[in-house]
C-alpha cells in the first residue's frame, strides 16, 4: 500500500489509476492524514439468461396478432 498526498496524487493521476489498475492499492493523504483509498473495481461477472425462468413463452401466433393491430391503427388513422 502506498501513501501520496494531494499534490503529488494532482500531479500523477493517471499513473495512479494506471498503478491501481494493476492491482496497487494507494492511499491519498491530506497532511499526513488518509483520506480516500484509491483501489481497482472488477466488473460484475454478466450471467447470460439469468432472467430466462421468469420470462413467459411467446406463442407462435402473438407476432401476427400486433402486427394485425399495428395495421388496424395505421388504416385508422389514414381513414
Amino acid at each position: 500500500m502506498r501513501i501520496v498526498n494531494v499534490y503529488e496524487a494532482r500531479g500523477q493521476f493517471s499513473k495512479l489509476l494506471d498503478d491501481a489498475e494493476a492491482g496497487e492499492e494507494i492511499v491519498i493523504a491530506r497532511n499526513g492524514r488518509p483520506i480516500v483509498k484509491l483501489v481497482a473495481v472488477t466488473p460484475p461477472r454478466r450471467v447470460l439468461g439469468r432472467y430466462a425462468a421468469r420470462v413467459p413463452p411467446v406463442s407462435d401466433d402473438a407476432w401476427a396478432e400486433s402486427d394485425a393491430a399495428v395495421a388496424e391503427l395505421f388504416t385508422k388513422a389514414a381513414g
